[in-house]
């Protein structure tokens, strides 16, 4: 995901006929931002547009004959007031209700439907502005939500409060719409990384590139296991989990990465010039006492101990004479 950067613009209200005539039951959406028919008031944030939308039994549909080939991808997010919303796109189906949220994306032929009277709240923005790929969004459409909890529950709570409050508001409409991108994002990120989490898929390629990543950054003293998983877009509990597999932790195994490359640099030569100060803070131990504590807590020896055997085991082994057969 990428940071929400909205560009702002002072809000325009639009109020259409929302009568249908019964052979206006089904719309064909030609353009990737077209409005539903029926939309009672369209306000606009920016890049972010907020639709109310009422009226009776009505379908929207786009075929894939009218997308264009390289079309900008819009995303809409619905939550239904009055009746339910049925969202086909992508091969599955999903039913709205109450403070429920489903999302469609443009790009893609899709079809949805209300099948009674109805009336819902809807936020319709670029898909860059999530900072999503197409094939991000496949796995967000036509699912529908929770609205009452966590991430959703705001969302849907706040979409709620659009459609009571949205023409009373008259200061803060430069902001409104980036709170609105802001707050989607973050739900979209939530859902993409608990399906990921769910699936279990690619567990063993993250997991080396979990490895690959510490190893790269054990002199960094801030490294822990809740850095890891921001960085990895996994919630730390997902990290403990795939961890526990291997019969670790995250901390555990980011010290003892971090003890070992100690115990093989005081075993080299080549690094005798440093003190043993210096090769814990080189793996991120900033504090002789704690080091000396540790190594001894893994190996059973101090890290002076450790690096005086080797010296004399070296010693020893010029002094031994030669062999010679007989």
């Amino acid at each position: 995901m990428t940071r929400v950067d909205v560009r702002t613009e002072s809000r325009t209200a639009m109020r259409f006929n929302v009568t249908a005539r019964s052979h206006d039951r089904v719309q064909i959406i030609r353009e990737h931002d077209e409005e539903p028919h029926g939309t009672a008031v369209s306000n606009k944030f920016g890049e972010v547009r907020a639709l109310l939308v009422e009226g009776g039994p009505h379908e929207m549909i786009r075929p894939g004959r009218l997308l264009a080939p390289h079309g900008e991808g819009q995303l809409s997010i619905c939550r239904p007031l009055v009746g339910e919303i049925l969202v086909f796109q992508d091969g599955k189906h999903a039913t709205a209700r109450g403070a429920q949220l489903v999302c469609y994306d443009s790009s893609r032929p899709y079809k949805v439907v209300m099948p009674e009277r109805f009336r819902m709240v809807a936020l319709m923005m670029p898909r860059r502005l999530m900072g999503l790929t197409a094939k991000d969004t496949e796995m967000l459409t036509a699912k529908v939500w929770p609205g009452s909890h966590g991430l959703g529950a705001l969302l849907s709570n706040l979409l709620v409060g659009l459609e009571q409050h949205a023409e009373h508001v008259d200061t803060g409409i430069d902001l409104l719409g980036g709170s609105m991108a802001g707050l989607t994002a973050a739900l979209f990120a939530e859902r993409l990384r608990a399906m990921a989490e769910e699936s279990g898929t690619g567990r063993p390629t993250l997991m080396l590139s979990i490895q690959a990543f510490i190893r790269e950054r054990l002199s960094d003293p801030d490294l822990c296991p809740s850095v890891v998983a921001q960085q990895h877009n996994v919630s730390l509990r997902y990290l403990q989990k795939i961890f526990h597999e291997h019969n670790a932790s995250p901390a555990r195994w980011i010290r003892d990465e971090r003890l070992a490359r100690c115990r093989s640099e005081m075993a080299d030569p080549r690094f005798d010039h440093l003190s043993i100060a210096a090769i814990g803070e080189r793996s991120g131990f900033y504090g002789a006492s704690h080091f000396s504590r540790l190594f001894r807590d893994r190996y059973g020896v101090t890290p002076r101990e450790f690096r005086k055997s080797r010296g004399t085991a070296l010693a020893g082994q010029r002094a031994m004479p030669p062999f010679h057969s007989r």
